[in-house]
Formats: structure tokens, C-alpha cells, sequence
């Protein structure tokens, strides 16, 4: 009985659309098995939000490239999970990441938003959830550093109860990287090419604070 409510919730190859709304965020990040909340007020992704929860409950975050409607290629499928409506009529939406996906279309519907005809077919890895060998305490020391140079805090409490899949996702969500950053994280082909590419933004970052130092500190 669990199993089969269980695959009620589950997403799988077979389930993922080809075509989307598509929600442009500017310097937002969603990556497959991060959780992203959103406030929801502009009536077209109002009207947006309740025709995906009358079908599959599926939004592509994406992001703008420049401010002359231009895109980039490739975003994140997040599922609705959860949402609440507000009284001034608002609606609070969880989205969790699921597969990411390349653009290759979009058009623009009766209610003012984006509908897309996507691809995932390169990226269906992003379902599998088998935990990453990754040098855990390394990466979230290098967080800490790089969240301490921009005067904020991780809570390492909150960090300890999540899976190695979550902390990739979660930390580079949550890290004040630049769009470009957030683009490459998101487009690296797999999980040990996000490792890298993430470690090598928080290096590059970093490197002028460390440079500071006395370098008999560096040891």
C-alpha cells in the first residue's frame, strides 16, 4: 500500500511533459532536489501557478539573460509541493527541483505567460537519487568562508540533517553567486562536474581574502 501511494508522488521519466510554463527569475537558481519558495502575485503567474496544479504541477524556472526578453537555454523543472493562498491574494509556493531542461520554444499565451516546448532528455540523471561521494566539510568550510566575506551566516545545524544532494543544491541556491555563476553551476553536465564547478567559484571568490593573509596562516 505504501509503495503504490508513494509512486503517486514520485516523478519519473515517462511523467515529465515537453511543454511547460516557464517562470523567468532574475539571479535564481533551481537545481534538481533543492527546494525554492515563491511569492506569487502578478496575476499572469497567478493564472499560471492554477492551470499547472490542474495538470502535471510543474513550472520551469529559468533565467532572463539580459533585459531584451532573451533567455538562457537551459532551467530547472520544479514540482509544486506545496502552496497556500494568502488574503490579499497571493499564492506562497514551494517548488522542488526535478530535471533540468533545454529551452527550445516559448510562447506567449491568452493569460500573459510563457508556455515552452522543452527537452530533457540529456538530463534524466537528475532523477537518480543515489548520494554523491563529495568532501562534505570542505565544501561547506569554503561556503562559510565565502558567506563570511559577504557578511552572512550559514546555519550548520539546518546543513547537518541534509543528504549530499541537498547540500549541492541547497548551498548554491542559497549563496549570493552571480547570474553567470548560478548559470554554469546549473549547466554543468553531472553531479562531479557541479562539485567542481561550485568549488571553483567559491576559490575564485575567495582568493583576494585569502591573499590577505600572512601566508604562515595558510597551513
Amino acid at each position: 500500500m505504501e509503495d503504490s501511494i508513494k509512486k503517486l508522488f514520485e516523478i519519473d521519466s515517462k511523467k515529465i511533459p515537453n511543454s511547460i510554463p516557464i517562470f523567468p527569475l532574475d539571479n535564481v537558481l533551481l537545481l534538481p532536489f533543492g527546494k525554492l519558495p515563491l511569492n506569487i502575485f502578478e496575476e499572469r503567474y497567478i493564472e499560471m501557478t492554477l492551470d499547472s496544479l490542474k495538470s502535471h504541477r510543474m513550472i520551469g524556472i529559468i533565467q532572463p539573460k539580459n533585459n531584451n526578453n532573451e533567455l538562457f537555454q537551459m532551467g530547472c523543472i520544479g514540482k509544486i509541493t506545496s502552496y497556500i493562498e494568502t488574503p490579499d491574494y497571493r499564492l506562497v509556493l514551494n517548488l522542488e527541483g526535478i530535471c533540468r531542461f533545454v529551452l527550445h520554444d516559448r510562447n506567449l499565451t491568452p493569460k500573459g505567460y510563457y508556455q515552452a516546448n522543452i527537452d530533457c532528455q540529456d538530463y534524466l540523471d537528475d532523477l537518480n537519487n543515489m548520494e554523491p561521494s563529495i568532501d562534505r566539510s570542505g565544501l561547506i568550510q569554503k561556503y562559510n568562508n565565502f558567506f563570511k566575506m559577504k557578511k552572512l551566516a550559514i546555519d550548520k545545524d539546518v546543513l547537518a540533517e541534509t543528504s549530499n544532494l541537498q547540500l549541492l543544491s541547497t548551498l548554491a541556491m542559497l549563496a549570493p553567486f552571480n547570474k553567470i555563476d548560478k548559470q554554469a553551476i546549473l549547466e554543468s553536465p553531472n553531479i562531479a562536474s557541479r562539485f567542481n564547478t561550485i568549488n571553483s567559484i567559491l576559490d575564485l571568490n575567495t582568493f583576494q581574502v585569502v591573499g590577505k593573509k600572512n601566508p604562515n596562516q595558510l597551513n
